[in-house]
């Protein structure tokens, strides 16, 4: 292992750099886990019969009973996963950063035992608690990216890394969705969909590459040698930060912006047909690769949106106006799909006919659009507690456990609020989709009283560039 610490002094962006890979790789993994759940859920018990999924493996019966056991499961989970983003910081006090990062890499390996579970409702609860163990360890992995680059990367760097780090979620997200537009049909969804256990498992035991490279190749740089300085009280420094007002903005900035960026893909396959006043997933190919092009762009936006980091500009007009698109170009997708594709939806072929073809090449520019405002802003969101004076590896990781954790209890809120609308039964799905609506687009803007809290890492910086001066990087 010593040999390993030096190597690592001797080349600290390399090994910085193939540390944060891994780490990164690992959260991938996590949320493309995650995310095939909403695919290999299925129907469950249906006419007495169970139907492909792990649902139906469970004998779970989809009633309204069950829907509303398991809204208040994903709110639970949520939250859940906010607190370990906290509890990072506390990790990084207690044992460091290879150790921290460590025990959520063990914590996602929770995912493999779920897979085995009993068929049968306790052992439903027990894949849910095992599952959320892993969510958790999945989530905390994100925040263990950053000591990494406070510690290892150039002031130049860093927004490179932001930018690339943002793709793991989008790409996650679509080696989860990828297969079921391949699919297609019914029946070959079916088919993936009984394989369920084959996906989590595999998933699971790609966990271990992380795992090891963490092991093997990790060092406690965060971890001064010979120091004299007390033992520090985690609780007390939280303490610290929780009378900060920059707390609060962060807490308002990235909540908002998490409700942007997630429920277009976690409530369109509702959203979308109900305010057209179609059933729930009418048309869900198309809604797919809607959402496939809207996390693509994740890949895309923040490299190019992202370039704003790399030079003295003021960050907040700009952040508010790249958030404000993002969720614009969401609406105008929705009005797309309302007027130009359930127009031309015929509910017996159940297809579209007629002059669709424009709209649907529209409604697919519109999501990636949506989505490269969206994703793209977050690079330079994510960038932004790097710039300040104050920051090294310690206020960064204890920064982005609050930016995450507080952000998660923001749209945990939101989450609960907006998931609860369809729970009142006495109004129609148009009417709850609009009102859905209305609501994320209120916590989206929340972020905007966010920015204004915040100030700008350097007074000098410029509103726009000066394409005529030859040297305005940031240095």
């Amino acid at each position: 292992m010593k040999s390993v610490e030096k190597w690592s002094q001797n080349h600290r962006m390399l090994y910085g750099s193939i540390l944060w890979a891994f780490i990164g790789f690992g959260y991938l993994l996590f949320i493309a886990n995650w995310a095939f759940a909403i695919g290999l859920a299925g129907g469950g018990i249906k006419g007495g019969e169970a139907t492909p999924g792990f649902l139906g493996y469970f004998q779970i019966v989809n009633d309204a009973s069950f829907q509303l056991t398991n809204t208040a499961a994903n709110w639970a989970i949520t939250f859940g996963r906010g607190i370990g983003s906290v509890v990072v910081a506390f990790l990084l006090v207690k044992f460091a950063h290879k150790k921290a990062t460590l025990i959520a890499c063990v914590m996602t390996l929770f995912g493999l035992p779920a897979a085995f579970m009993p068929a049968a409702n306790y052992g439903y609860v027990l894949f849910l608690i095992l599952r959320t163990v892993m969510a958790i360890g999945g989530t905390m992995l994100t925040i263990l990216f950053q000591p990494v680059a406070a510690n290892f990367f150039t002031k130049k760097a860093k927004p490179i890394y932001s930018q690339i780090a943002i793709a793991f979620f989008p790409l996650g997200s679509i080696i989860s969705l990828v297969p079921f537009v391949i699919a297609g049909d019914s029946a070959s969804v079916e088919a993936l969909q009984n394989n369920w256990k084959t996906v989590f498992i595999v998933m699971s035991l790609l966990y271990l590459i992380p795992l090891f490279a963490v092991l093997f190749l990790g060092t406690n740089f965060d971890v001064k040698k010979d120091s004299n300085e007390p033992k520090v009280n985690g609780f007390k420094i939280l303490k610290g930060y929780l009378k900060t007002k920059a707390t609060y903005a962060w807490l308002l900035v990235f909540g908002g912006w998490l409700v942007v960026a997630v429920f277009p893909i976690s409530v369109s396959l509702a959203l979308f047909p109900w305010i057209s006043g179609l059933e729930g997933n009418t048309l869900a190919n198309e809604i797919r690769i809607w959402q496939i092009l809207f996390l693509f762009a994740g890949t895309v936006g923040p490299v190019i949106v992202g370039l704003w980091s790399r030079f003295n500009l003021k960050r907040r007009w700009y952040i508010v106006v790249l958030i404000s698109l993002g969720i614009l170009l969401f609406v105008l997708s929705i009005i797309v799909y309302k007027f130009g594709l359930a127009t031309n939806y015929n509910k017996t072929s159940k297809s579209l006919m007629g002059n669709y073809k424009g709209w649907l090449a529209l409604f697919y520019i519109l999501g990636f659009l949506s989505g490269f405002c969206t994703w793209g802003i977050e690079a330079v969101i994510l960038n932004l507690p790097h710039e300040y004076k104050e920051a090294d590896h310690k206020t960064i990781g204890w920064m982005f456990s609050l930016i995450w954790g507080f952000g998660y209890m923001f749209f945990t809120l939101s989450l609960i609020i907006v998931t609860s609308v369809p729970l009142i039964g006495s109004i129609t799905k148009p009417t709850q989709a609009i009102i859905q609506l209305v609501l994320i687009v209120i916590f989206g803007l929340m972020s905007f009283v966010g920015i204004l809290m915040l100030k700008e890492p350097r007074d000098d910086a410029k509103t726009f560039p000066d394409f005529k001066a030859k040297k305005q990087q940031v240095k």
